[in-house]
C-alpha cells in the first residue's frame, strides 16, 4: 500500500516548479492533494493531470497572503475530504538584488508571500491538524539561509525567517503534546522548467553554479518530492525542528572544484 494513501496533503505553489514536483510525489504515494496557486492555468492542468493518471487532486487559487483565502481553503478542504493530514508551504517568491539596490517595498513583497503566507497558512491549518490527531507541516525554505550571497539580501532573510519559525513552531507543538510535526526542506538549484532551457543552461553564472556544487549537477523536481513525502509520512515520525538541505552538497563548499569547469 501507497505510505500516504488516504492522507490530505494541501501545496502551495504547488502548479510548477519544485512545488510540482512535490504534488506529482505525494500523489504517487496515494495522497489526496490540494494545488493551491495564484497560476490558475497551469494548477488546474497539473490537477488533471493527476486525475486522469488515477489520482486524487483539486486545485484551488489561493494567494497566501490573504488570511480569508487560507480559510476558505480550509473550509473547502475539510468539506471535499473530511480532514487534513499534511501542510506544503512551498510558496515563495525572489527578487535578486543586493542591499542598497533594494527597496522596502521590494522587501515586504517578498516577506509578505515567503514568510507571512507560511505563518498564515500555519494558523489556519493546525485546528485541523489536531483533529487528524496530528500530522505534518514541511516549510520550503532555501539553501540561501546558509550560501550567503549579496544578491540573496532580501531572499535569504526570509527564508532563514522561515527556518526559525519552523522550530519555533516544531517546539510549540511538541509541547503541547499535538503530534504534529514541523521541519523544513532547504532546497539548492533545480532543474525546474523555467532551467530546462538550453538558452538558461548554456549561460555563463548557470554553469558556474552547478561547476560548484559538488555532485556536478542541479536537483530534479521529482528528488526534492520524494524528499516532501517522507516528511510528509509516518517514516519521519520522530523527527521535528529538523532543516534538510538538499542541494548535492554545495553548502558544505566555499568553492568550485577547478576539474569540473
Amino acid at each position: 500500500m501507497a505510505r500516504l494513501a488516504n492522507k490530505v496533503v494541501i501545496v502551495t505553489g504547488g502548479a510548477r516548479g519544485l512545488g510540482g514536483g512535490a504534488v506529482d510525489a505525494l500523489c504517487a504515494e496515494g495522497a489526496k492533494v490540494v494545488i493551491a496557486d495564484v497560476l490558475d492555468k497551469a494548477g488546474e492542468a497539473r490537477a488533471a493531470q493527476q486525475i486522469a493518471a488515477g489520482h486524487s487532486a483539486h486545485y484551488v487559487h489561493l494567494d497566501v497572503r490573504e488570511a480569508d483565502g487560507w480559510a476558505a481553503l480550509i473550509d473547502d478542504t475539510l468539506y471535499r475530504w473530511g480532514r487534513i493530514d499534511c501542510l506544503v508551504n512551498n510558496a515563495g517568491i525572489n527578487i535578486p538584488i543586493d542591499i542598497e539596490e533594494a527597496t522596502v517595498d521590494q522587501f515586504r513583497a517578498i516577506l509578505d508571500v515567503n514568510l507571512i503566507g507560511a505563518f498564515l497558512g500555519t494558523k489556519a491549518v493546525l485546528p485541523a491538524l489536531r483533529r487528524s490527531g496530528g500530522g505534518s507541516i514541511i516549510n520550503v525554505a532555501s539553501n540561501s539561509t546558509q550560501m550567503v550571497l549579496p544578491t540573496t539580501s532580501l531572499y535569504g532573510a526570509s527564508k532563514a525567517a522561515l527556518a526559525n519559525l519552523t522550530k519555533t513552531t516544531a517546539v510549540h507543538c511538541a509541547l503541547r503534546g499535538d503530534k504534529i510535526r514541523v521541519n523544513s526542506i532547504h532546497p539548492g538549484a533545480h532543474l525546474t522548467e523555467m532551467l530546462e532551457n538550453p538558452q538558461v543552461q548554456a549561460m555563463p553564472q548557470v554553469r558556474a553554479l552547478v561547476n560548484a556544487i559538488p555532485m556536478g549537477r542541479m536537483g530534479l523536481p521529482a528528488e526534492f518530492g520524494k524528499l516532501v513525502t517522507f516528511l510528509a509520512s509516518d517514516d519521519a515520525s520522530y523527527m521535528t525542528a529538523a532543516e534538510l538541505f538538499t542541494d548535492g552538497g554545495l553548502t558544505v563548499v566555499s568553492f568550485a572544484d577547478p576539474s569540473r569547469a
